[in-house]
């Protein structure tokens, strides 16, 4: 088993905290997402998509021998330029992001990462989220990574959210639920969880270990899991941004 992260295509987080991100895990590119790692310096393992993105460039730099149109269902992945493994999915009822999940379980994942998948279209940024519930298994991690936070599901399961003391956490109803908690700073026991009406936001760790109870369903807004989400966020605002205009320069 292998432990995965799928990039996908919305905005991009700064090269430092995608460096740390893919550390030992089998890197999955969805389709376009493959030529701005490839401009930071990373090579893609697996490069997944319906590859309906009108670009000669990208497909002969790949080595994509079918694009969307020529493309069928029951197309087999192949190996094409650089080593990396070519996987075609044209179902057009999925995302690609789904798709890659799918994938990514077929071969065993012993957890699974996302980034790059927040921001930008509403619909994408909705669905990423979503894909938390709807691809949860208890016994298969998910996660996805903001610049600055950690997401991820939880159903009838306790928790054990670790930090610093001060890091920022929230509990949001997933779509219903009950918690309990030991270690925040706002510490509740069986407070209700309806979206929209009754959530635990802006919250923060009273310790550096917090224990989150959960009955029926939440979504965990957690402190960052990688030191460099921390360096980043430390920054001043004007800092953030030269760093993120000088990956601009380099993807474009």
């Amino acid at each position: 088993m292998s432990d995965y992260i799928i990039v996908a295509d919305g905005n991009f987080l700064v090269r430092e905290i995608i460096h740390e991100a893919i550390k030992d895990k089998t890197i999955l590119a969805l389709d376009a997402a493959a030529d701005k790692l490839a401009r930071i310096g990373i090579t893609p393992h697996l490069l997944l998509g319906d590859f309906d993105v009108d670009n000669k460039m990208h497909v002969d730099y790949w080595g994509v021998r079918q694009t969307f149109v020529e493309l069928t269902h029951d197309a087999m992945p192949y190996i094409g330029n650089h080593g990396v493994l070519i996987v075609p999915c044209k179902n057009q009822n999925l995302s690609d992001l789904i798709k890659a999940i799918h994938y990514c379980d077929k071969q065993n994942a012993r957890s699974i990462t996302i980034i790059c998948a927040l921001g930008g279209r509403m619909d994408h940024h909705e669905a990423a989220m979503r894909s938390l519930r709807a691809e949860y298994k208890k016994d298969r991690p998910l996660f996805i990574h903001t610049e600055q936070q950690t997401l991820r599901y939880a159903k009838d399961e306790e928790i054990i959210i670790k930090g610093k003391i001060g890091d920022k956490c929230g509990i949001f109803a997933f779509p219903k639920g009950i918690f309990s908690s030991q270690g925040l700073t706002y510490d509740v026991n069986n407070f209700d969880l309806s979206m929209g009406f009754s959530e635990s936001i802006a919250n923060s760790l009273h310790s550096e270990c917090a224990t989150i109870t959960v009955r029926g369903e939440a979504l965990l807004i957690m402190p960052p899991y990688l030191r460099s989400q921390r360096e980043f966020m430390k920054k001043s605002e004007i800092e953030r941004l030269e760093m993120l205009l000088r990956d601009a320069r380099t993807l474009i």
